[in-house]
């Protein structure tokens, strides 16, 4: 059952609720001929919910209720969720109904939904220049006011460093990288100063596919 997942209950209160459902409810004969689980798991799930009764009793007694009863708690806790998740995961799918799924609060986990490449290109624009290094900023131009790539999607860029002048359709761009952050900050060396860079990106998904290009923006590097 490896596509379903018990949601557990994290309140204390919410939790012992759900203990006292779910648990007597897997034993009754009927569900035990249905789930089918195997005895050495039932027996260790019982085990620790005999344990677990009369401790919760003492946890909301001020007078009864001390480091060692809080402890316990913590404790059996861990070990039964981890015993339902064993019981759930034996269920058959074909035997687990709506009922079943409501009392043990198994939902059926949403498939992700493929990637979409944008249809349009990122927004970007030079922030700030300083000696050897350059930020970038990039933005969602269909929702300017958001700095957060599409769904699925992050930036692409590449840049080159060369003469001046040079016709957009004849840069020859490399170094390629990737960043899903809304900036970027480009190094430089020393014998780069003077010389122009020029920079492109594109937003693509894990498949490698790319929306249109981004206007290409030049600088003197300094």
């Amino acid at each position: 059952m490896s596509h379903n997942e018990a949601r557990f209950p994290t309140k204390d209160d919410d939790k012992n609720n759900y203990y006292n459902t779910v648990i007597p409810y897997i034993n009754l004969p009927a569900n035990q001929t249905r789930f089918n689980t195997p005895a050495t798991v039932l027996t260790a799930l019982n085990a620790k919910y005999a344990l677990w009764t009369p401790n919760w009793t003492k946890l909301n007694d001020t007078d009864l209720c001390t480091h060692n009863v809080v402890e316990l708690k913590n404790t059996l806790e861990v070990e039964i969720d981890g015993i339902l998740d064993a019981v759930y995961g034996d269920i058959p799918d074909s035997v687990l109904t709506a009922v079943d799924m409501s009392k043990f609060l198994i939902f059926a986990r949403k498939l992700a939904s493929a990637a979409v490449v944008s249809s349009v290109a990122p927004g970007f624009a030079l922030d700030t220049i300083g000696h050897l290094w350059a930020i970038f900023h990039f933005t969602n131009t269909a929702s300017p006011s958001s700095k957060e790539a599409p769904v699925g999607n992050f930036i692409f860029f590449e840049t080159y460093v060369g003469a001046a002048g040079i016709a957009d359709a004849d840069v020859p761009f490399a170094n390629g990288n990737v960043t899903s952050a809304a900036s970027h900050t480009f190094h430089f060396v020393n014998g780069q100063v003077g010389k122009t860079c020029y920079v492109h990106c594109y937003y693509q998904i894990k498949n490698g596919n790319r929306s249109p290009e981004s206007v290409i923006i030049s600088f003197v590097i300094n």
